[in-house]
Formats: C-alpha cells, structure tokens, sequence
C-alpha cells in the first residue's frame, strides 16, 4: 500500500472511529441523561435537551476530526504524502482534537443540565407544601 492509499484509508478509518467514539459516549449517558430530564416540570425543556443531546456529542467530536489540517508543516500534496509517520502523526492528532472538543462539549452539556435542575423548582408538585392532616 502506497502513502496515497494510506492516507485515503486512514482517513475515513480514524473518522469512522471518531464517530464511534461520539456515539458510545452518548450510549452511555443516554439513560442519566433521561432520568434527570423527566425531573423537569417543563416536559418541553426536558424533550429539547433529549433531542439535542446526540448532536451535541456526535457534532463536536466530528468537528474535532475535520480541525486538523495536513498542511502545517508540510506545502504541497506530493510533500503530504511522502512521509508515512507525518500521516500517522496527524491521524493520532485528529483523535486527540475529536477527543478534546468531546470533552468541552460535555462540560457545556454539564452546565446546561446544571442550570436546568437549578432552575427548576423546589417542589415541582402542585400543592406539596399544604399539609394533608392538620392537627
């Protein structure tokens, strides 16, 4: 396999990893996700954030993968793919972007659900505060 091959190869491999990686972070925090949702008084708040939460972890982490650029150091397309450790240098940087903006989306997604639950109110149950036998 030629340079060429190897960099056309690698690139989709390591994209398609990437996207795994989203997906499996958003498979495991699908279910806490649900159940602090269906916490909320506001059922839309709660359907918003559910509907949202897939692109929120999938997007940035695709967005993290296509921020690398291969033309940093090197000019042109024939120096690109000459050297075979630059190509593997730059799949392992394109991993490590994807992880990273995986990790900023979920501190934004950490203070979103922060700020719903602490915007919610204290007793969401209509008349939980009236006391049912007074004596």
């Amino acid at each position: 396999m030629n340079n060429e091959q190897f960099l056309i190869l690698s690139y989709f491999i390591v994209g398609a990893l990437v996207l795994a990686i989203g997906l499996a972070v958003y498979a495991y925090l699908r279910r806490p996700l649900m159940g602090i949702t269906r916490t909320f008084q506001s059922t839309y708040l709660g359907l918003i954030l559910r509907r949202l939460f897939p692109f929120g972890l999938v997007l940035p982490a695709l967005a993290g993968f296509l921020s690398v650029d291969y033309h940093g150091c090197k000019g042109n397309y024939a120096e690109i793919i000459a050297d075979r450790s630059y190509l593997v240098e730059k799949n392992q940087e394109q991993i490590s972007s994807a992880c990273f903006f995986l990790t900023g989306a979920l501190l934004a997604w950490g203070v979103i659900v922060l700020i719903s639950l602490a915007a919610r109110p204290e007793n969401p149950v209509p008349g939980g505060n009236v006391e049912r036998n007074p004596r």
